[in-house]
């Protein structure tokens, strides 16, 4: 805290003794201190983005993340509209897209893979907001250009670069709880050459629950051995709940000329932090190699780089690639009970990916462009139950082709139509083996099965009428291969595994009314099969191509600015999931809430210039556990609904200051993310922030 006191005194310094510097901008328009990295974009805003014109993207600007007060990215997807995000074990926030999970899902950040190879997924809320300029959203047909594994839909994170002159900004806040958080960022334009960095801190001791949470008793089980009834959860603080995390990012290149650019970027995250346990039940393995849900991420680090170049190689002909390589490494500490007091084990995960995409333009006539994609990337990935076992090793390819064309049959008439061929290979995998004391015995060879490969087209459409309604719709087959946990898991893998599938509609409408209103109604189906499920009626619960879900509804997205001053938007998702497995007991789907609404209404109070934000979010109820074909007298999980409202002011000071406060939760109201697993009650923040 020390640190914070000492960074807000150095800002509330410069905001005394710079007002003149300020008053001296006051008439000149402030321009923005970055620039969306267009690099970091697989399709690019204002030149190849006719694609995105037929399905359902949302975007959310480095502004509107600002105004929520999002620090993570979790946070700032948690007001998109199809987009549902809950916190349950590990303390990792699950990201779905209508009613899918995140693996299911193409992550990227500036157009990169960010994942790691054994669960399919990493934790995003490792990702700090300040760092970004944009995140896309693509909810129903991508582009094939993406590649592959995009069955879900596409996050595109896309970070800043330098604007056109020098600039320098930082952060200070805290918060309750022993909470703060420090940013800082500079960049600057010498010629044609860029750079900017930013580094940032956050870190907790833990956060409160409302105060009508209720603690109830649960049961912390023991393999092999006891079972013991308890109060996990009392009141007031949540257990093992806090956090800390640093990192640096770092961008810097050349803008040759209007279609001409390289640049390096670089990124290193460290971090560590409690997983809260479940207030339901959690189970403890004690003997080697044990393992507990009584844990906490004691190492967890990142670090990347990518080489990334665009070059018009003739007035209709351009490339775009990017070389990367990402490395990520955590240790999971597990503990014998809810004192975490004991230590039990250390287990290990190492990973690397290095590959590199090239993208290619070529405009055949005004109205006809074909555009091309190739990815392909190595995964390595290393794992150790505990630190006297030696390290099971896995090494896999992934790669995609893609070829679509951009027609515009007539003016403000649109046709894309694409193909996509993509591939997964898996050349090594290992298991490490003990005994039934926990010793270790050998390191043996698994079966490595034969490449696994899809085609994956699309088409899509839009017209734009004279009044600037605009109609869309798309149609896309998307394929997700299995996981390396899928395959090799000790408690269910299956290395013969098919990849999952799913076509995917959409259909819908957008109409501007002037500068006052714009709306957007869509339509979508999602029709999966052959989906990774242990569920199935079979008594080896190993993973298979089992499940199939249908996934239907639609979306409403609104805004209302009736006054220069005042905003009002709001979003609707309705979503429809029903299992059509062979079998099933129920057509119920696991989390995937009926209805979400998104809500957001602006103020700028004129004269002084305070720009009120309040934010809401209603989550409908969803099922966490349902019985199965395997279990059918399972009990029923479900959590409710629930309403959140955050409010946050901002006060300009001067020309380069900012004061500001944030209430989350208002009404500090006691609700589950998932079930066994409370959210935050009322938490409170106050800040201030200088641009230069």
């Amino acid at each position: 805290m020390k640190l914070v006191r000492l960074f807000s005194a150095a800002l509330m310094v410069l905001a005394m003794v710079c007002p003149a510097l300020a008053e001296e901008d006051k008439t000149q328009e402030t321009a923005k201190d970055y620039q969306v990295y267009e690099l970091g974009e697989v399709v690019v805003s204002g030149k190849n983005d006719a694609v995105n014109q037929t399905t359902d993207v949302s975007s959310i600007t480095a502004e509107e993340i600002s105004e929520a007060h999002a620090l993570t990215v979790p946070q700032a997807l948690s007001y998109v509209p199809g987009v549902t995000v809950t916190t349950g074990r590990k303390n990792e926030p699950e990201i779905r897209i209508r009613g899918m999970n995140q693996q299911e899902a193409l992550i990227l950040i500036d157009g990169v893979p960010y994942y790691e190879t054994n669960y399919g997924k990493l934790n995003l809320e490792q990702l700090s907001t300040e760092m970004i300029a944009r995140i896309d959203v693509i909810k129903g047909a991508s582009s094939v250009l993406y590649g592959s594994n995009a069955m879900a839909g596409v996050i595109n994170i896309i970070t800043k670069k330098q604007g056109i002159k020098a600039s320098v900004s930082a952060t200070a806040e805290v918060g309750n709880d022993g909470a703060y958080h420090l940013s800082a960022s500079h960049g600057n334009s010498l010629g044609k050459f860029k750079y900017w960095i930013n580094v940032n801190q956050r870190e907790a001791d833990g956060w409160e629950l409302s105060d009508d949470f209720t603690p109830k008793e649960g049961t912390t089980v023991y393999k092999p051995g006891k079972t013991v009834k308890e109060i996990i959860q009392d009141e007031g603080e949540r257990l093992n709940s806090g956090y800390k995390q640093t990192s640096v990012w770092f961008k810097a290149g050349v803008d040759v000329a209007k279609d001409s650019a390289y640049y390096l970027s670089a990124y290193y995250i460290d971090s560590n932090w409690g997983m809260p346990p479940s207030t339901i039940s959690n189970t403890v393995f004690p003997y080697p190699p044990a393992f507990s849900q009584y844990g906490t991420m004691g190492e967890y680090q990142d670090w990347g780089l990518d080489l990334s170049g665009e070059q018009a190689i003739t007035d209709t002909f351009s490339l775009r690639g990017k070389l990367f390589y990402h490395n990520h490494q955590d240790e999971y500490d597990s503990f014998y009970d809810k004192s975490y007091g004991q230590l039990i084990s250390t287990s290990t995960y190492k990973d690397y990916l290095a590959g590199g995409s090239l993208l290619g333009d070529w405009q055949i006539v005004p109205e006809d462009t074909l555009r091309f994609s190739i990815h392909y990337r190595g995964d390595n990935h290393q794992e150790r139950d505990d630190d006297y076992l030696p390290y099971a090793e896995s090494m896999s390819y992934t790669g995609s082709l893609g070829l679509q064309n951009d027609w515009t049959v007539w003016d403000k008439f649109v046709i894309v139509a694409g193909i996509s061929y993509d591939w997964f290979d898996v050349t090594e995998a290992q298991a490490v083996n003990t005994d039934k004391k926990g010793n270790y015995t050998d390191t043996e060879d698994l079966t490595t099965p034969s490449i696994s490969d899809s085609f994956n087209p699309m088409v899509g459409a839009t017209y734009t009428f004279t009044d600037q309604t605009r109609l869309f719709g798309s149609v896309a087959r998307k394929t997700r291969f299995p996981t390396l946990q899928q395959l090799y898991s000790s408690k269910g893998g299956n290395p013969y595994l098919d990849p999952q599938s799913s076509i995917d509609w959409t259909l819908g409408v957008a109409r501007p009314f002037g500068n006052v209103f714009c709306g957007e109604f869509s339509v979508f189906y999602n029709d999966i099969s052959d989906r990774i499920s242990r569920d199935g009626p079979y008594d080896d619960s190993i993973y298979r191509n089992y499940s199939k879900v249908h996934i239907y509804g639609f979306e409403v997205i609104a805004e209302w600015t009736p006054l220069q001053d005042l905003l009002f938007r709001v979003g609707y998702t309705y979503l429809q999931a029903e299992d059509k497995s062979d079998g099933a007991v129920t057509d119920d789907v696991l989390r995937a809430p009926q209805n979400k609404v998104d809500l957001k209404i602006q103020y700028i109070i004129p004269e002084i210039r305070t720009k009120l934000d309040f934010i809401g979010l209603y989550m409908g109820s969803q099922f966490d556990q349902l019985p199965t074909p395997t279990d059918p007298n399972a009990q029923v999980l479900e959590t409710s609904g629930y309403f959140l409202a955050n409010f946050k002011a901002t006060q300009p000071l001067w020309e380069h200051f900012d004061l500001f406060g944030y209430v989350s939760n208002i009404f500090d109201k006691d609700y589950e993310y998932e079930s066994g697993f409370p959210g935050q009650g009322r938490a409170f923040w106050v800040g201030i922030k200088a641009s230069f």
